[in-house]
């Protein structure tokens, strides 16, 4: 099912705010109870609730590490599997995930003995953004590609200022012990900030507008467009849509800022300009004429150094992150300091002391010189840059990029060209084929599948080698036979990759024993 209309969706936000306002209303204790706990947003909407005071029980499929470890340490009460059992005492509220469908048992039962129920969005709109007279505000972080770093940086920059800022980071920040924080009350009310990570993914079956549409955003941050999806979307024309539904609710006051680099930005930019909308547009990158500019970048021993213009203003900013797209998602959050009124000192002091996120670009092994680095990368652009970004730090390792094809766009037909540029900076490039007969579509347009075998054709004659293997243990057979000291490997997938992340480390200790 496609998003909704410009005209559905206005009918049915005030269904929207009627879920969030009993949410408001629910006394601390209240049981409130999770369909689908286990993915990171939802297992970050559990520790919100937990926090808050609140009895929460939680159920799913299955509870994979890491965050089935989290959600079983957390949760009052946790349940295998979807049943109308688990629904005994009966809840005062069910948050249903985005990943349950209309006829899932849990759902089913929701709707049919009428109990109150939200989704995700709407527990963060209700119990972590609230209006501004409890946080005056909201900074969302936007965009195809990274907003997991660029929320989790914007974070630790108001964090470091002092500030106490609440967040949710779809992802493991370095710098914090969780993915999720409440506002500080102790914080003076015109300093406080909340920063969240603004998908644009669907809600829930019963909100199909993209989440960010929850946040009452004050400051919008737009990294990029490109279109991802799949599933979801027909085409990028949509995904826009949802962007201009989000620009023209904010107030006059408010900020948005926009990376220039990128054609459909340029162009969708050009609309937004026409469009009617009240907040102030700032740009950033590396235009001339952008507010916030990037006038240098040197990487080298391990780090890369940085010169920044923030509207009138420079900066060098040191920062362990690697390659362009990190750059630009530091210079971002600059950008987001300078316009809530950080000093220059701040902003530097808290760029500098940003460490990242667990699965970007993360070091999990070092073993006889053999670096491993896990990644989240699945769309096109992200796996280009993520292995761009390494070749800058790691220039004369031989780098072998391993990659799943697990998500509903990754897996589909629509990226086989795209996929085919994305991998010339590797030596090799190992890829999972595809498994599973069909793609998810609630679109009209047919699931094609990734022809894998097809891809590594292409990309060996592009000049990186390519192979490919349909299970996991063959890409770790291969793996062992080629690996010598002073390779890299990347490890790319948003998810578990069937365990390759721990086995792989474990053999290769294994050999050197």
């Amino acid at each position: 099912m496609c998003p909704v209309s410009s005209s559905q969706f206005e009918q049915l936000i005030p269904e929207s705010e009627k879920r969030a306002s009993f949410l408001k209303s629910l006394p601390t204790g209240a049981h409130i109870h999770i369909a689908g706990v286990c993915g990171t947003g939802m297992a970050s909407v559990l520790q919100l609730l937990k926090g808050l005071g609140f009895y929460v029980t939680g159920s799913d499929k299955a509870f994979y590490p890491p965050m089935g470890e989290v959600v079983r340490k957390t949760a009052d009460k946790v349940f295998e599997g979807y049943s109308a059992e688990n629904f005994q005492p009966r809840p005062d509220l069910v948050v249903l995930g985005n990943t349950l469908a209309k006829d899932n048992p849990e759902a089913v039962y929701t709707l049919e003995n009428k109990i109150p129920y939200a989704s995700m969005p709407e527990v963060f709109h209700a119990l972590l953004v609230g209006d501004r007279s409890f946080c005056p505000t909201s900074v969302v972080v936007c965009g195809t590609h990274g907003k997991s770093t660029t929320t989790a940086c914007a974070a630790t920059l108001f964090q470091s200022a002092g500030r106490e800022p609440g967040f949710f980071i779809g992802g493991i920040p370095q710098n914090f012990d969780c993915s999720i924080r409440a506002v500080s009350t102790k914080v003076a009310l015109e300093k406080r900030v909340v920063i969240l990570e603004g998908d644009e993914y669907d809600s829930a079956f019963f909100a199909k507008w993209s989440k960010f549409h929850s946040y009452r955003a004050d400051v919008a941050l737009l990294t990029s467009l490109e279109f991802d999806h799949a599933d979801i979307y027909e085409n990028i024309a949509q995904i826009e849509e949802e962007f201009t539904r989000l620009f023209l609710s904010m107030p006059e006051t408010g900020h948005i800022i926009v990376c220039d680099e990128g054609k459909e930005l340029e162009e969708a930019c050009t609309r937004w300009s026409h469009s009617g909308i009240a907040a102030k547009f700032l740009r950033y990158g590396f235009q001339q004429d952008s507010a916030f500019r990037l006038l240098e970048r040197k990487p080298g021993n391990g780090v890369q150094t940085l010169k920044m213009f923030l509207r009138g203003r420079e900066l060098e900013v040191i920062t362990p992150l690697s390659g362009v797209h990190n750059a630009l998602n530091l210079l971002g959050t600059a950008a987001v300091g300078d316009v809530c009124g950080l000093s220059l000192e701040e902003i530097k002091k808290g760029l500098e002391a940003f460490r990242g996120v667990v699965r970007r670009q993360q070091l999990i092994a070092d073993i006889d010189d053999i670096r491993i680095i896990e990644d989240f990368a699945h769309h096109p652009t992200a796996v280009n840059l993520t292995l761009q970004g390494l070749r800058e730090l790691y220039p004369s390792r031989r780098m072998f990029a391993v990659f799943e094809p697990r998500s509903n766009s990754s897996r589909r037909a629509i990226f086989q060209e795209p996929y085919s540029e994305s991998f010339r900076t590797a030596d090799f490039a190992i890829i999972q084929e595809v498994n599973t007969p069909a793609a998810y579509s609630g679109t009209s347009s047919p699931a094609g599948m990734l022809d894998v075998k097809k891809l590594v054709l292409d990309i060996s004659e592009k000049g990186t080698s390519g192979h490919s293997f349909l299970e996991v243990s063959e890409i770790e057979t291969f793996l062992l036979a080629e690996l010598k000291p002073g390779d890299l490997v990347v490890l790319m997938s948003n998810g578990d990759f069937g365990g390759l992340m721990r086995s792989l480390p474990e053999k290769l200790k294994s050999r050197s024993a």
